[in-house]
């Protein structure tokens, strides 16, 4: 029980770091280049350190928040962000904590999927079908920016979700060391024998 009020905290802390750093942080500092889609990796990371429906939780209430904050319509984004936290949970089950470059390229189908569907969404029913400006300023330089900062985050969330999530003290810790454990071992009864 323990485990699981540490997932739900920390996909909640994660979540609203994401939406700050995307939101209010990276557009300060983007002259150029795009800003990387960081709830995007939040949700992938989740699919693939702890399967479809953590993913789907946290993908539901970040698309949400972005509904909320800067969106007309509310529920685009978190059903987009709920279903790529379905799709991409699937691979879940070869989870691999060696493995690196699945989740980098899911990450990437991901946000690749995720560009053109906001393609057709907001822009084609708006009137604009000049895809090839869309590619050059806007898809390819979030693309970059997503890859970059989620190969910087993978590690991080990685050791966050083995060393801290997942860890539960072993009774055989020395931190638990029981003395009165050796008088009722049967084989230390004397160093003669």
């Amino acid at each position: 029980m323990w485990i699981a009020i540490k997932e739900k905290l920390s996909a909640a802390l994660c979540v609203f770091l994401c939406f700050l750093l995307q939101y209010s942080v990276f557009p300060a500092f983007s002259i150029t280049w795009g800003i990387p889609d960081l709830i995007l990796v939040a949700v992938c990371l989740h699919a693939w350190l702890r399967g479809e429906h953590s993913a789907m939780f946290c993908g539901f209430f970040a698309g949400l928040f972005v509904d909320i904050f800067f969106m007309d319509t509310i529920g685009l984004h978190a059903l987009i962000y709920v279903y790529v936290g379905f799709l991409c949970g699937q691979f879940h089950r070869i989870f691999d904590e060696h493995e690196h470059r699945l989740p980098l390229f899911m990450i990437l189908f991901a946000d690749l999927g995720v560009l053109l569907l906001r393609f057709l969404l907001f822009e084609v029913l708006y009137g604009n079908f000049h895809f090839g400006s869309y590619l050059l300023y806007r898809m390819l330089p979030e693309l970059v920016t997503t890859m970059l900062s989620a190969a910087v985050l993978y590690p991080l969330a990685l050791w966050i979700e083995m060393h801290i999530v997942q860890y539960t003290p072993d009774k055989n810790d020395s931190d638990h060391f029981d003395p009165g454990s050796l008088a009722e071992d049967p084989g230390s009864e004397g160093f003669g024998g």
